[in-house]
C-alpha cells in the first residue's frame, strides 16, 4: 500500500502580525513613559533631624517657594495674589483647608512669611512644612 503525499505547503513566519505588535507596543511604551514623567522642582529642603512625615499630608493644599522668592501652587507658578484666590474658592468647599509649605532651605524667611500672612488673611490657620528628615544610615560616617 502506497500513501500518497498531498503537496504541503511549507509553514512560513508571518511578519505582519509581529510588525503590528511591535508598533502596538512601541505607541505603548510612548504614552506610559510620557505619562510617568516627573516634574520636580529643583528645591534644597532645609534639614530637621526631629521631622516627622505627617499622615495627613495628601489632603493640604501644597504650596512651594523656591531660593528666589517665586511661589508655585502645587507645581503651577502664582502670584500670592493669585495663590489667595486659589485657596480661597478651596475653602468655600473646603473650609477646613490645611496648607503644606516647601519653602526652599535658601530662600529669605520674609518669602515665607509673605505666604503664611497671606493663608491667614484669607482664613487659614493650619500649616505644616516640608524638610528633609536624614536617616540614621546617613547620619553615620
Amino acid at each position: 500500500m502506497r500513501f500518497v503525499q498531498e503537496d504541503t505547503e511549507e509553514a512560513k513566519f508571518q511578519m505582519a502580525p509581529m510588525i503590528d505588535m511591535v508598533f502596538l507596543l512601541l505607541i505603548f511604551f510612548m504614552c506610559a513613559s510620557s505619562v510617568s514623567q516627573n516634574r520636580t522642582m529643583k528645591m534644597e529642603m532645609p534639614v530637621a533631624s526631629k521631622g516627622v512625615v505627617p499622615k495627613e499630608r495628601p489632603d493640604r493644599w501644597t504650596v512651594n517657594i523656591l531660593a528666589d522668592g517665586s511661589i508655585f501652587s502645587g507645581d503651577k507658578a502664582a502670584t500670592l495674589d493669585e495663590l489667595k484666590a486659589e485657596v480661597t474658592e478651596r475653602l468655600k468647599t473646603e473650609p477646613k483647608t490645611k496648607v503644606y509649605v516647601r519653602a526652599d532651605a535658601n530662600v529669605k524667611h520674609k518669602e515665607v512669611k509673605k505666604v503664611l500672612t497671606a493663608m491667614a488673611a484669607i482664613g487659614v490657620d493650619d500649616f505644616i512644612f516640608g524638610v528633609y528628615a536624614p536617616s540614621e544610615l546617613e547620619a553615620a560616617p
